[in-house]
């Protein structure tokens, strides 16, 4: 594998990885609450692209050429599973809202110690990692990604046989995909941190969630349409 290939890959790689999606909203929302969450979320996420480069490696998608209902099916798992997700986001962000008004109208008569128990029962680190790892899962258009693109790196003329091309360019773009949830995990939480009031990044939550929803109902409609037309020529 040449030096140039390698390069191009990490090229599209980060693109791939950086670009808005579920993913990258996903992990917005949980570190505007804890810098841990978006690093399990992260994590979460990659377990998933692995998953994902081990369905190309064996050849998944012949049989999603084949059966294309199943692949539909993933989607729409993957869409209510979005909407699942956007509305807890939105329901805590409600929550912390109406709570940070009760205190700022009760004062100290407010009892802060409930609200945070109640939020840390909520979420942990294990929680955002499962449902980091989820969001991915239930996405096939990060197969389809993969799919098609990574094949194009490997070459008959290398000195390395396609299976270790393979290895490396897969943990190549694990390792990226990690750096980049990292990076936007302490980059998120450092900015809601040093600017953001406790009202603010309930806001942001909520934006968050309201943008997860709205991706979730785009896709479940877009793919029920698809159904519905009976129209399987295209899997993206």
């Amino acid at each position: 594998m040449s030096y140039e290939i390698l390069v191009a890959w990490i090229v599209i790689s980060i693109v791939a990885i950086a670009l808005p999606g579920p993913d990258f909203v996903y992990i917005t929302s949980v570190s505007l609450r804890k810098r841990s969450y978006g690093f399990f979320g992260g994590l979460g996420i990659q377990v998933g692209i692995s998953f994902h480069l081990l369905l190309t490696y064996i050849g998944a998608m012949t049989f999603f050429t084949r059966y294309p209902l199943v692949f539909r099916g993933i989607q729409i798992l993957g869409a209510l599973f979005l909407i699942y997700l956007a509305c807890k986001i939105l329901l805590g962000a409600i929550q912390e809202l109406k709570y940070l008004r009760t205190l700022k109208n009760q004062g100290d008569q407010a009892d802060p110690s409930l609200y945070k128990l109640s939020r840390k029962e909520q979420v942990s680190n294990a929680d955002c990692f499962k449902k980091g790892f989820l969001v991915n899962i239930l996405n096939p258009k990060a197969l389809v990604f993969i799919v098609s693109t990574l094949p194009q790196f490997l070459s008959t003329k290398a000195s390395f046989s396609f299976s270790e091309q393979f290895i490396i360019l897969a943990l190549t773009h694990i390792a990226l995909g990690i750096l980049w949830w990292s990076f936007l995990a302490l980059t998120v939480n450092y900015l809601s941190r040093r600017f953001a009031t406790p009202s603010f990044r309930a806001k942001l939550e909520f934006v968050s969630g309201l943008i997860i929803l709205l991706l979730a109902l785009a896709l479940l409609v877009r793919v029920v349409s698809v159904i519905i037309s009976g129209d399987y020529s295209s899997l993206i």
